[in-house]
């Protein structure tokens, strides 16, 4: 194994013990983790995998020594400096699937970029899955996934339907397991995701109405955002945010055209020959979710306004949409050939119309977790600790100051429109240098309806 030569020293907030990469066609290893200048690392709560993104100083030729064609595999192991002694380390590999550039800095140095995704996704497409599953879809996500990749999976939620049969159509394994997870939803029709977590290696099936009944992962210590955080308050009950992104969000009209606010829908039973229709208002899924008390945290201001009108009718009561789809077959339902009764659900039948309304709430209330989307960039020493998923379908409570000019800067009252409780929906990790930040793209179904205390 070639050993590169470290190009820089000093302490930092983490450190990169491992940065190996390897080749099966070379059969050659080179570790790179002294000569990395920055590495960011993604995560998504609708992706199954993580990606990344290395920068490393180039000064041996690696390129031709390894002689990148896609498919080598980048093995990292790093730690958040405070947890050396903890062991909780992150362990992960990745295949590089781009050589996105190279910077020539002199005769002897250049600056390499390459685009890594996790190893599994690389597993899986290299296979092909043409065969039936039965069971509820967290059955046969476990059996797809323990059958083709090298990963674990976590299931955590309540699936409506319990007795699905598919062939899945000539997809790779991921595919497959995506495919099967949109069609699952909670017995309220919350969604479900299927992710890969930062701080922990395995996947996790999970659905909304359990991430949203989980408490406030930093109740006693919000994020805060003003300039002035050090003048006015005990900043050891805060997380200061660094910067934030609050733009392309209440995009009421995209939401409406997609049939998410007031639509007609029909389902038609080719096997019975009849159509169902029924309307679709998304002010009844919220007024559901605000009696569970699944608005997150302390919300309660929902995230559509239910007053809106045109021409004095309410914006949910109209038919913004009209939706036609094909709900059932009745294909694994009856007498099989040898005499046996069966009685499963293919891929889109359900038995009765208002099972067929629980995907559109929660396709509709995935819609609205995006309509206000937040990205605050704060310190990342909190979400690279390896023993626990601390980003991904977690809810952390953030707090802006409004914008009055005449509060008193010591008692000034709380933004109510951007505070409030989100859930963690993407992170981006940045390792630069010294200094590790994260940025959180967070979203949320409902805003604080009160002041909260700091």
């Amino acid at each position: 194994m070639t050993q590169i030569a470290s190009v820089a020293e000093g302490s930092t907030e983490y450190v990169l013990s491992r940065a190996l990469i390897s080749s099966d066609r070379s059969q050659s290893e080179v570790e790179i983790s002294a000569v990395v200048n920055e590495f960011l690392i993604y995560e998504h709560i609708e992706k199954p995998y993580l990606t990344m993104r290395l920068t490393f100083m180039d000064q041996i030729n690696l390129l031709q020594t390894i002689d990148f064609q896609g498919g080598e595999k980048l093995s990292i192991t790093l730690k958040q400096i405070e947890e050396t002694e903890t062991g909780n380390e992150i362990i992960k590999d990745f295949v590089v699937d781009e050589i996105e550039k190279t910077i020539k800095l002199d005769e002897r140095n250049e600056l390499v970029v390459i685009h890594c995704t996790e190893y599994h996704m690389f597993e899986s497409a290299a296979q092909n899955v043409n065969r039936s599953f039965t069971g509820a879809p967290s059955d046969i996500i476990k059996s797809l996934i323990s059958m083709h990749v090298n990963k674990t999976i976590v299931c955590n939620g309540y699936e409506s339907t319990k007795d699905l049969k598919v062939i899945i159509p000539n997809l790779d394994p991921m595919e497959a397991a995506q495919w099967i997870k949109n069609r699952a939803v909670t017995h309220m029709g919350m969604p479900f995701f299927l992710y890969a977590p930062l701080g922990v290696d395995n996947l996790v099936f999970r659905d909304l109405e359990t991430m949203l009944s989980d408490p406030v992962s930093n109740i006693t210590k919000p994020y805060v955002y003003t300039s002035s955080l050090a003048q006015t308050t005990d900043v050891t009950k805060l997380y200061n945010i660094l910067e934030y992104k609050y733009e392309s969000s209440e995009d009421l009209i995209k939401l409406m055209r997609r049939g998410y606010v007031g639509a007609s829908y029909s389902f038609y039973d080719v096997h019975r020959g009849i159509s169902d229709t029924r309307h679709f208002d998304v002010d009844n899924v919220f007024k559901t979710m605000l009696t569970q008390n699944l608005l997150g945290g302390q919300n309660s201001r929902y995230n559509y306004g239910p007053d809106y009108k045109v021409k004095g009718k309410r914006l949910s009561d109209y038919n913004s949409k009209v939706i036609t789809k094909i709900s059932s077959s009745g294909a694994y339902r009856g007498v099989s050939y040898d005499g046996s009764l069966t009685n499963y659900r293919s891929y889109s039948d359900e038995t009765l119309g208002g099972d067929h309304m629980k995907h559109i709430s929660g396709k509709a209330i995935k819609g609205f977790l995006a309509k206000t989307p937040l990205c605050i960039t704060v310190k990342g020493r909190e979400f690279i600790t390896g023993n626990n998923n601390y980003t991904l379908g977690k809810t952390i409570r953030v707090l802006f100051l409004d914008a009055d000019p005449t509060s008193d800067q010591n008692s000034a009252g709380k933004d109510l429109k951007k505070s409030g409780d989100y859930l963690i929906i993407g992170a981006k990790h940045i390792f630069n240098g010294r200094k590790v930040t994260s940025e959180l793209l967070c979203g949320k179904v409902a805003s604080i309806g009160k002041e909260i205390q700091v």
